[in-house]
């Protein structure tokens, strides 16, 4: 690399500037707050682990977008977090042990080797809570509310919340006694909603009709909640599974509606985000400024037993340069202050109350020929008989 590119940043990694950077930590700070009046309790996680704790989770795709080195101490190999849930998990299992339902959260980068989507960053600024110990839905409605809460809290009012349940197709599937590969196929099909590729790998596979036309309607059953009725009445099966996870969908929806009465949902029966690993109800936040999901997250029970204890868990994350760039939240601009170059004790005892009190003020140094308008201040400090006054610039 020549000294005229050395500057380059690798594709996908970016770096935050002013004002922005500030704005991004004022909402960080502002969203920890808010988990914080829920009970939620900050961890903070190793950017890198041994790889059998840091994939834990039975996800593909967490394992391409992993990092892996060499630990140089021990010869064992090692990551760079691409993710923070089995981090947090880790920590509930096997280092804080409780038995009553925990409740935490994080705020930190990640680093993954390619871009989740067209849109994605290879460096995420991940913010997140989660829920350990309870598996009932009213967990799940706890995270889904903070996580309308979370976008609120970033000025961001109209998104669309999207929900699913990795269940129904789960056991569809299961009846189907599918081959771990043609299930792969399928899987890809569904999340394209192609229905002709859906039916002609259930034909090959001489899949029951039933089952085949049970299979295709995920790909069509999307919409407004009337869409969980005409599931009850177009998916024909006797497993209880399926009409258990509709009728937890509708009360989830219920009880948002009821929280949130504004609120845009949507229901689609064919997202299967996270599949690999998610147990039950699944669920996303869009806006039209933005091709994929701003926040999302569902429920994925037992992702503790790697560790050695098994723990009920649901939860949801979200990038925070995403909510900023996505978000309408107004950020009041620093009043910055010029302090002159001055040895007056005096100066120096107001310099230090302004501080004291919030106020941003910048001291010139000996020499210095930019005034305090190229140095960014509005304000200046002025010998006025005898007392250093903050006055406007002229």
């Amino acid at each position: 690399m020549t000294k005229a590119n050395r500057w380059l940043l690798p594709d996908g990694v970016d770096e935050i500037l002013p004002p922005q950077a500030n704005q991004l930590e004022t909402l960080r700070r502002d969203i920890l707050d808010l988990y914080s009046t829920w009970g939620y309790e900050l961890v903070m996680t190793p950017l890198i682990e041994f790889l059998d704790s840091l994939l834990i989770l039975p996800s593909n795709a967490l394992q391409l977008q992993t990092f892996k080195i060499v630990d140089q101490l021990t010869g064992r190999g090692m990551g760079v977090r691409a993710d923070i849930t089995s981090q947090v998990a880790r920590i509930d299992s096997h280092v804080l042990q409780r038995e009553a339902p925990t409740r935490l959260c994080y705020a930190d980068s990640v680093l993954h080797t390619i871009p989740q989507s067209l849109l994605g960053s290879r460096s995420p600024l991940k913010i997140g809570a989660e829920i350990y110990g309870h598996r009932g839905i009213e967990s799940d409605i706890e995270v889904i509310s903070l996580m309308l809460h979370t976008l609120q809290q970033a000025g961001i009012d109209k998104a669309q919340l999207a929900l699913g349940h990795v269940n129904i197709y789960r056991s569809l599937t299961r009846d189907a006694d599918l081959a771990p590969e043609l299930e792969e196929k399928l899987f890809a099909a569904l999340q394209r909603k192609s229905t002709s590729e859906i039916e002609q790998l259930l034909q090959d596979a001489s899949v029951e009709r039933t089952l085949i036309d049970n299979i295709k309607s995920l790909s069509t059953l999307n919409g407004d909640a009337s869409v969980l009725d005409h599931a009850l009445d177009e998916i024909k099966t006797k497993a209880p599974e399926v009409k258990k996870s509709l009728e937890q969908l509708q009360q989830i929806a219920a009880v948002i509606n009821q929280r949130f009465p504004e609120q845009s949902l949507y229901f689609d029966l064919g997202e299967l985000r996270g599949y690999e690993y998610h147990t039950g109800v699944v669920f996303a936040a869009y806006v039209s400024s933005y091709g994929e999901a701003i926040a999302n997250g569902g429920r994925y029970d037992d992702i503790g037993e790697g560790f050695g204890r098994a723990r009920a868990a649901t939860g949801f994350d979200a990038d925070l340069k995403i909510l900023l760039a996505q978000g309408k939240k107004t950020f009041a601009p620093a009043k910055r202050i010029f302090a002159p170059a001055d040895d007056d004790p005096a100066l120096q005892a107001t310099i230090d109350s302004l501080r004291l009190k919030g106020q941003h003020v910048i001291s010139a140094f000996p020499g210095q020929s930019e005034s305090a308008t190229e140095m960014g201040c509005e304000f200046e400090l002025v010998n006025t008989d005898g007392s250093w006054q903050v006055n406007p610039l002229k």
